[in-house]
């Protein structure tokens, strides 16, 4: 009975926190739409954000860096949140809540990390740790049906590419020396082989990513297309009239759920494990 009574006692207080996590995030998302309205005007034929009283294509913003703005801005308010609740906190008792989720986190990724490289690239596990975090978010952002997901923009996936890339060199100039890139002429007559095989390496890594991500929501927005009209006919079947109402009956339907549990959740998790695996064996190689 006191176990009940605890648990009863408990739920209130993970409620309250979700909440609010909720409820800032709409506040978020609402105070960033409500800057772009202020500022901006929606091109309809370009699909695009134009600044008011200019004409210059380079002061537009696409859906793609609305979605890079949120997210940036939620992680950035999430990490700073985290922070405050570790310096509050006593090292001397035992981690708890937040806390504990993050040690967990920190240290899986800190082993991920040395597994695979060893510890010379233990220092490595903030950058895997980060790829994990923004990449996953990325990855199923389009669950939230404001924007594109981030990672179905190839300039932020060939981000990521271009930063592994470089840290792949800066790894094997540290240990190994100019031997690192020697290397390349080895045998001679493969020399241009290695070459492309090293500079399309950050394509393949990048362009692996948006292709799924990209996919996914196009799949998704067929999906949404198809039942909507489907909702039309057997609405117009019944009153004799199409209604709007189509709109908000198909995202309850059983069908996009499912889908969205492969296509956002499942694939999101899956590239993303593959991204920060590809990143992770190759920074290490180049290391040893």
């Amino acid at each position: 009975m006191n176990d009940v009574a605890i648990n009863k006692e408990k739920v209130p207080r993970l409620i309250l926190p979700l909440l609010l996590v909720i409820i800032g995030f709409l506040g978020l998302v609402s105070l960033i739409g409500v800057i772009v309205y202020l500022l901006f005007d929606y091109i309809e034929s370009a699909k695009v954000f134009q600044l008011k009283g200019t004409n210059s294509t380079l002061f537009r913003l696409t859906p793609h860096v609305i979605s890079i703005i949120i997210l940036t801005v939620a992680l950035l308010v999430v990490f700073k949140i985290i922070n405050i609740t570790i310096k509050r906190s006593d090292p001397l008792k035992k981690p708890k809540g937040l806390i504990l989720l993050v040690e967990i986190f920190v240290t899986t990724m800190e082993k991920f990390t040395v597994d695979l490289g060893g510890e010379r690239i233990r220092n490595l596990a903030p950058y895997i740790a980060y790829l994990a975090v923004y990449l996953f978010c990325a990855n199923v952002f389009g669950l939230l049906g404001f924007t594109p997901p981030p990672t179905s923009s190839l300039s932020v996936t060939f981000s990521f590419g271009i930063t592994t890339f470089f840290l792949i060199r800066y790894y094997g100039i540290k240990y190994n020396g100019i031997g690192h890139l020697t290397g390349l002429f080895k045998p001679l007559p493969l020399t241009p082989i290695n070459i492309i095989g090293e500079i399309a390496f950050p394509f393949t890594l990048s362009l692996r990513m948006f292709g799924n991500i990209l996919s996914g929501a196009v799949i998704m927005m067929l999906v949404y297309t198809g039942l909507t009209g489907l909702v039309n006919v057997f609405i117009s079947l019944i009153t004799g009239t199409t209604s709007p109402i189509s709109e908000l009956l198909t995202p309850l339907m059983v069908a996009p759920s499912i889908l969205h549990i492969y296509f956002d959740l499942f694939s999101g998790f899956i590239q993303t494990f593959v991204f920060i695996l590809l990143s992770s064996v190759f920074i290490s190689s180049s290391a040893n």
